[in-house]
């Protein structure tokens, strides 16, 4: 550890900036000092974007009064203060290391001379209008950041007492003692979702305090505690995700390997070399109820949780191959809406999960059936599904319409075929000749047939890519990597498994997941669980879509801001966005804005919403969101979930078009014209700067 130090230190850059002065030579002379090497390096380097930038070894710089005011730098954590200060010199100063970035939890002020006792007034004079409680300053003392880690860690002792869950007793255990111990505190924990909830909550706070507290070396006694409480909830949170992880995040989850304490978690990476992690390999076809409850006795929730993500991600597979299938991944919804409101039983809750299962099979066996290829079915039933009705000789009319029609835009589906105008007019040119040809007449009157031309060119441009893949492609692959998996075999958790996650993608993904507690992407989080996470780089909250609160009017800035996150959210990792959520996590309800759509209900909020984003960013950016409204608290309230674009999208706002927009932490922002072309290598590595797409 100490020769990490030193590495660091030695690798460390670091330099003076300070203003310019008559005479300075001479005057740092007279102290022994040389002025004129720093000065050199103050003209010629742009230290300011050096510092800027987290990669760049210039990390730390003495300053005087340059630097102190205006300068943002989200990454800086650390200022060391050894002069006086008062007002708004150190209110400015404090908010240097005041700024979000990812894995930094709060910023660190060192007073080597006492300045915080001026701070009281300088708050009094600039921080009272934006304090939510009076008597909560921003700044804490460490003695009294570890007085609230004691705190939190005693409320999740407390939490966890009350349901026979004895942390102090796994802090201890290791190996499959801990094991056992886990799963039967992930049991008693997922009794109710508000108790689940409760204790996400409880140890997000404790968490947040431990890495406040950070570096103070009497954050080690808690470290143990404090890892237990984070164990509990990631396996909380996998319950409801036991997809396999992102293969992005491997180099994390092995930097998170090496930093694990607790002895018993050498069997996550153990149970990854093994294969001993079945989630992605379930065939809920198969499940028989008898043995599943003699299997899962004592563990029926944390199963149930587990089978039903299982399956709800099953069908939103099913609907993006066949969008006549969202009503199946409806069902499932409301299936573990009612479970988790306490309707259901646990017993009753795996019985429907069977049921729905079967019916899932039976319709993703169908194609068989009808004699058609998965991709044939969707086209076929979007031609018929929910009307018209037709006669066995209309549906062979139809079926063959089909075939005929996806045959031909086989050849048309070309690599950018949707980034290219001709190319979409084509397309669509195709669907309507093709389908007025070979549809019988009578049951399509001119205006359905008009709609199930949009429905067909609108699958089109959700299931087929600008690469020559399409969501077909995405289920072969699947079953391709789940092969794969199974055949992991190793029995030791040695140098040779660090080994094959550096060369084996599939094998790594695994280890990544188990490793980082299998996070859910958040259109899998309930509003409940979005509202705990907060806002961040993938969770948005806006209290209203066109009424502005404040000054009580309709305004093209509540518009603006909505266009704004969903444009950032496409064109950086996808996330969700809550209408009628306040930035505090407050309900605020959508009573405000229902008045001002058409009409003044969800269905009319909805349809405003989906055509302001056509507008903004175009309709096929607009078929990768879903909105909907929801009951939250008893109070409406509306979620965009946003799938992230495989193409840069510009948006329109009221005051500009062609507006790249990225999410940045916990906002949204503007990207300058001079950096959208590197973001673009970066985030799409195959697409050219040309290929921009703009919303007319």
């Amino acid at each position: 550890w100490t020769q990490s130090q030193i590495d660091l230190l030695e690798s460390m850059d670091m330099a003076v900036v300070v203003s310019q002065s008559q005479n300075e030579i001479a005057e740092m002379a007279k102290h022994g000092l040389d002025i004129k090497p720093h000065r050199e390096r103050m003209v010629k380097e742009p230290l300011d974007d050096k510092f800027k930038d987290p990669d760049d070894p210039f990390s730390l710089v003495f300053v005087c009064a340059m630097w102190m005011t205006g300068f943002d730098a989200p990454s800086c954590s650390t200022i060391y203060l050894d002069r006086p200060m008062r007002n708004h010199t150190l209110m400015q100063t404090i908010a240097r290391a005041n700024r979000v970035f990812p894995e930094k939890e709060n910023g660190l002020i060192v007073d080597y001379i006492g300045v915080f006792r001026d701070l009281e007034a300088a708050l009094a004079l600039y921080g009272a209008a934006s304090t939510d409680e009076v008597g909560s300053p921003p700044i804490l003392d460490k003695a009294a950041l570890l007085e609230k880690l004691v705190e939190a860690i005693d409320a999740c002792h407390e939490l966890c007492e009350s349901h026979d869950i004895d942390l102090e007793e796994m802090r201890h255990s290791k190996g499959f003692d801990f094991i056992a111990l886990r799963d039967s505190a992930v049991e008693a924990l997922l009794y109710g979702d508000d108790l689940r909830q409760d204790f996400l909550a409880k140890a997000s706070r404790a968490r947040k305090l431990f890495k406040a507290v950070l570096p103070d070396p009497a954050a080690g006694a808690y470290q143990a505690t404090v890892a237990v409480i984070r164990v509990l909830a990631e396996q909380l949170k996998a319950v409801s995700d036991p997809r396999p992880a992102d293969i992005r995040e491997v180099a994390d989850a092995v930097d998170a390997l090496l930093d694990r304490s607790i002895g018993a978690e050498e069997y996550v990476i153990r149970a990854a070399a093994e294969g001993v992690d079945p989630d992605p390999l379930v065939d809920l076809s198969a499940i028989n109820f008898d043995a599943l409850a003699l299997k899962f006795a004592g563990r029926k929730r944390t199963e149930s949780q587990r089978l039903a993500a299982l399956l709800r991600d099953r069908a939103l597979g099913a609907a993006r191959r066949n969008p006549t299938r969202h009503e199946l991944v409806e069902r499932i919804e409301q299936l573990i809406a009612d479970y988790n409101a306490g309707s259901l039983n646990s017993d009753e809750f795996l019985k429907r999960l069977v049921e729905l299962s079967k019916d899932l099979t039976a319709e993703e066996r169908r194609n068989v059936v009808e004699g058609l290829s998965e991709e044939e079915l969707a086209i076929f039933d979007l031609l018929t599904k929910p009307k018209p009705e037709l006669t066995a000789a209309e549906s062979d009319q139809v079926r063959r319409a089909a075939k005929h029609l996806l045959a031909t835009l086989h050849d048309k589906l070309v690599t950018d075929w949707r980034r290219k105008a001709e190319t979409l007019a084509d397309v669509r040119k195709t669907i309507r000749d093709v389908l007025d040809g070979d549809l019988p007449e009578a049951p399509y009157p001119r205006a359905m047939y008009d709609e199930k031309v949009q429905s067909v060119f609108d699958h089109l441009l959700s299931a087929y890519g600008d690469d020559g893949e399409s969501v077909y492609d995405e289920r072969v692959e699947a079953a391709s990597s789940a092969a794969t998996l199974t055949a992991v075999d190793l029995d030791t958790v040695a140098a040779d498994v660090v080994e094959r996650i550096r060369h084996d993608a599939e094998f790594a993904a695994q280890v990544a997941k188990q490793l980082r507690g299998g996070e859910s992407p958040t259109f899998l989080m309930s509003i409940a669980d979005l509202l705990i996470a907060d806002e961040e780089s993938e969770v948005e909250f806006k209290s209203t879509a066109r009424w502005n609160l404040v000054e009580a009017c309709r305004d093209k800035r509540m518009e603006d801001a909505v266009v704004k996150s969903v444009a950032g959210f496409l064109n950086t990792r996808g996330g969700t966005l809550l209408i009628g959520i306040a930035n505090d996590g407050s309900v605020v309800g959508l009573g405000h804005d229902y008045p001002h759509v058409k009409p003044p209900n969800a269905d009319g909020l909805v349809n405003w919403l989906t055509t302001h984003l056509i507008n903004a960013v175009s309709q096929a950016e607009v078929m990768r969101t879903r909105a909907r409204v929801l009951v939250h608290e008893g109070a409406q309230i509306c979620r965009v979930d946003v799938a992230p674009a495989n193409r840069p999208v510009r948006a329109k706002t009221s005051k500009a078009d062609n507006v790249f927009f990225v999410r940045m932490n916990n906002s949204t922002r503007e990207l300058p014209e001079s950096e959208i072309a590197a973001y673009i290598l970066d985030r799409w590595p195959t697409s050219l700067a040309g290929a921009q797409h703009t919303s007319t």
